[in-house]
């Protein structure tokens, strides 16, 4: 069965670009067989993200809120209007995270307001007042989604983040901070730029999309392997990058890609078709046969 290698690139093709800083999960990378295995190549950029990514990124945190509100909802939790006045997102935080719907909330509003407070003072813009955490969240990612562009391009600067003490192997190299051993959690300082903010923002919207059950949302082919000649074995990929640009055979570990992909998708779209049509002749006898019953010609005596 191939393997996916990332596959680096020629640093004097191009002078002054390189990959795009998602590398294999890249928006729009490229994937292409070689000597029996599967190759990714990200896309080239001048910035840390392509502009396939930079634009993922952008609807990640307009849809941040929404997702947001869903977990809310998942739990049961309502916004209290009693909780302390913020201004600014802060880059301190005292919360213990942990794998719970509760604790990434907390993490989303941690981060997104630290990026906000980050991104403010190049952009121009005054200070952000809301009356909660909670409700600072709306306007934060609005404000992040409109600065993509000056987000991305920030210079490293230490912020502060926290980790669970069991995920203490993790931490990165520079980071320094204290231990809190009775919460069992982690509070450091560590050099973040705009490359980290795009990570950090595509990992928040994809563990939101996770806990509530939107992802995967793999695409299992109807059309038959034509290699093997076996149905319900080609699946295309769903993850954090969306659709694979590859379809694999769960039989035969056959692998389609470049233009027999599209070769392939093309077939499958008739099939598609032509199942759409079966099914609808099979409900138009259905409703003439349900029709002639009604009017006394058929179904029971």
């Amino acid at each position: 069965m191939p393997t996916n290698h990332a596959a680096p690139h020629d640093a004097g093709a191009d002078e002054g670009m390189h990959d795009c800083a998602r590398g294999a999960h890249c928006a729009a990378r490229t994937t292409t067989a070689h000597n029996g295995e599967r190759v990714t190549t990200p896309a080239q950029t001048y910035r840390a993200f392509c502009e396939a990514c930079s634009d993922h990124i952008h609807a990640c945190l307009k849809d941040l809120p929404t997702q947001y509100r869903d977990l809310a909802a998942h739990i049961g939790v309502k916004t209290r209007a009693d909780r302390p006045r913020v201004s600014g997102g802060g880059k301190t935080s005292h919360i213990p995270l942990n794998l719970g719907v509760e604790a990434l909330m907390r993490q989303i509003v941690e981060i997104i307001l630290s990026w906000d407070e980050r991104v403010r003072p190049p952009a121009r813009l005054s200070e952000l007042a809301a009356p909660n955490t909670a409700d600072a969240l709306t306007p934060a990612c609005e404000m992040l989604a409109a600065h993509t562009g000056v987000l991305l391009g920030l210079p490293d600067e230490d912020m502060a983040r926290t980790m669970d003490l069991a995920r203490a192997e993790h931490l990165p190299q520079d980071a320094t901070g204290w231990v809190h051993l009775s919460g069992e959690w982690i509070l450091y300082n560590t050099a973040l730029s705009g490359k980290d903010a795009g990570i950090e923002i595509l990992n928040l919207h994809h563990r939101c999309l996770k806990v509530l059950g939107r992802t995967p949302q793999h695409q299992d082919l109807v059309t038959p392997c034509w290699e093997c000649g076996e149905r319900t074995t080609l699946r295309r990929h769903d993850g954090t990058a969306g659709l694979a640009d590859y379809v694999h055979c769960s039989h035969c570990g056959e692998q389609y890609l470049g233009s027999r992909l599209n070769a392939l998708m093309v077939e499958e779209e008739e099939a598609q078709r032509r199942r759409h049509d079966r099914q609808w002749r099979r409900a138009e006898g259905r409703a003439a046969v349900l029709h002639r019953s009604r009017e006394g010609v058929g179904g029971r005596a």
